[in-house]
């Protein structure tokens, strides 16, 4: 056998490379549920389909759909409200993910509150009517029977800092906080009574969003990506010590308490398969509505197109990485 042929048996037998492709993506901060993208992008999960990524970090979600629209980034790592409120003003963009699918809301009450009939009577902080705070408390509430209209009192005081401060002052019986601040609520003798998760509330919160354009002329980048990004959310539930120092890294919270918590929660949280549903988009566009009536006639298939992700996961992609 010719050193030439030798040669061709071997590039023969060697496993096909994927063609590198180079890919932007956008995150909207530095909280708790990026931490599947995080893992992605640091272990090579990204590369390993045969994309070169870089991943951007904005302040927030509306600087992040920007930063899509204009072309500065091919996905969207950001909150589905963003999302949808970039859509409802003529944006041509689509969900193919929804990470994360209930809010992240934890119901903190005083310590004398041990359950919900003992909220009749209360004061209860939200950041804004209207808002997503407002909702989650109107929900829990709901669930345990009590009529947000008539039971309670709730006011509207600001963001969580503001809200864990009158808690502490006695200005208000219970408020909605996310974590790490519920953890801090709880070191200050707060109850935790229930969670968003815990009481079953669906709400579309966290999608991954590209341009339709993009979408439909690089629809083997888009998979790829996706493969990425499930394989991010089956090392983050199969690999707890590695997921934590990828949390501290990119947070650079120090607080190893703080760390395990937001761990916990996400970790249960996040779903293995990343679709979304039609309770938690009607609930989104109820709270999306209070501010901008034509949220209502926006259709699910209009805001989400998950034929991306059920090709991955058709294909048996998903399933195997947890066996």
């Amino acid at each position: 056998m010719t050193r030439l042929s030798l040669l061709v048996l071997i590039l023969l037998f060697l496993p096909a490379r994927l063609p590198a492709q180079p890919i932007r993506i956008g995150s909207l901060g530095l909280s708790g549920p990026l931490l599947p993208l995080w893992i992605a992008q640091d272990r090579g999960l990204f590369a390993k389909q045969g994309l070169t990524s870089e991943l951007i970090t904005f302040q927030g979600g509306t600087q992040t759909i920007q930063a899509l629209l204009s072309g500065g980034i091919g996905f969207a790592a950001s909150s589905s409200d963003t999302g949808v409120n970039a859509k409802l003003r003529g944006a041509d963009i689509v969900g193919l993910a929804e990470w994360v699918n209930s809010l992240p809301y934890m119901f903190v009450t005083t310590k004398e509150i041990d359950k919900g009939e003992k909220l009749k009577g209360k004061k209860i902080a939200i950041s804004r009517f209207g808002g997503a705070a407002h909702y989650a408390v109107r929900m829990v509430l709901i669930k345990m029977g009590i009529d947000p209209e008539k039971d309670v009192q709730i006011l509207q005081l600001g963001d969580e800092s503001l809200r864990l401060s009158a808690l502490r002052q006695g200005v208000v019986d219970a408020t909605v906080l996310t974590p790490p601040a519920n953890l801090t609520a709880r070191n200050l003798g707060f109850r935790i009574l229930t969670s968003l998760q815990e009481a079953g509330v669906k709400y579309s919160f966290d999608g991954i969003f590209v341009s339709r354009d993009y979408a439909a002329k690089n629809r083997e980048t888009v998979i790829r990506f996706l493969k990425g990004f499930v394989e991010g959310i089956a090392s983050m539930k199969r690999n707890r010590s590695e997921s934590i120092a990828t949390l501290k890294k990119w947070t650079r919270l120090n607080d190893q308490n703080a760390l395990d918590e937001t761990y916990r929660i996400f970790v249960e949280m996040i779903p293995a398969k990343p679709y979304g549903s039609e309770d938690g988009w009607r609930n989104l566009l109820e709270v999306l509505s209070a501010t901008n009536p034509k949220a209502k006639q926006l259709e699910y298939n209009e805001a989400f197109d998950y034929t991306y992700l059920r090709e991955a996961d058709k294909s048996g992609f998903i399933d195997a990485l947890y066996k």
